[in-house]
């Protein structure tokens, strides 16, 4: 459309300018000047006043010759900057048409919520396959000492010293003793269970 435009235009200017050439024509253009304008002899023959106004008013025909040429020119030159302008305006949009549609194609191919998309795969850190530290041994205080047996029926006791308690305590079948379990009693032995660790316990009296 602007460029139909534009055609139109320059069309238009054309024929005006061509118009105002032949009215312009040397031959046209002095006729014209001797119809309207008088010569050195009658503006001699003429008063002073009407001389001055004679002037003044080819100063003017003049003006008004010069005026069509002038608004001709403008014409001209705004129709080749708006057809500039708009050869701009219309590359530019034709990009970005173009870019929205390669955008909207791009979109298309990869949609965002769509079943198939994936997140990037995360490479793991390999494994580090080693031997593990061995567990910590629940071990027996060695100062722990069984120092007494009661047995009497299903009653059963066992009196026991350590370092932290060398005053001693009788301990009942299945009590906690220094973090073990009193599993079983015998005359001269107990066995102490703590964590799938058993320990077995003698007998011993203190001399006198």
């Amino acid at each position: 459309m602007i460029k139909k435009a534009a055609q139109l235009g320059r069309r238009q200017l054309m024929q005006a300018i061509v118009t105002s050439r032949s009215a312009l024509a040397p031959g046209p253009f002095r006729d014209l000047l001797r119809a309207y304008v008088p010569g050195q002899r009658e503006l001699r023959s003429i008063a002073p006043i009407k001389r001055g106004f004679l002037l003044g008013l080819a100063g003017l025909l003049l003006l008004a010759l010069a005026a069509p040429i002038v608004a001709i020119a403008s014409l001209e030159f705004a129709i080749a900057s708006q057809s500039a302008a708009g050869g701009a305006g219309a590359r530019t949009s034709l990009e970005r048409e173009n870019q929205g549609a390669g955008t909207h194609d791009n979109i298309l191919q990869h949609p965002l919520f769509s079943r198939s998309r994936q997140a990037p795969a995360i490479a793991a850190a390999p494994a580090i396959f080693g031997a593990s530290p061995p567990p910590n041994r629940m071990m027996l205080d060695s100062s722990v000492a069984l120092r007494g047996v009661f047995m009497n029926g299903e009653r059963a006791k066992a009196f026991m010293t350590s370092s932290d308690n060398p005053v001693g305590a009788w301990v009942a079948l299945n009590e906690q003793w220094s973090g073990w379990r009193l599993s079983e009693i015998k005359p001269n032995e107990i066995v102490l269970e703590a964590d799938g660790e058993r320990q077995t316990l003698h007998l011993s009296v203190l001399a006198k």
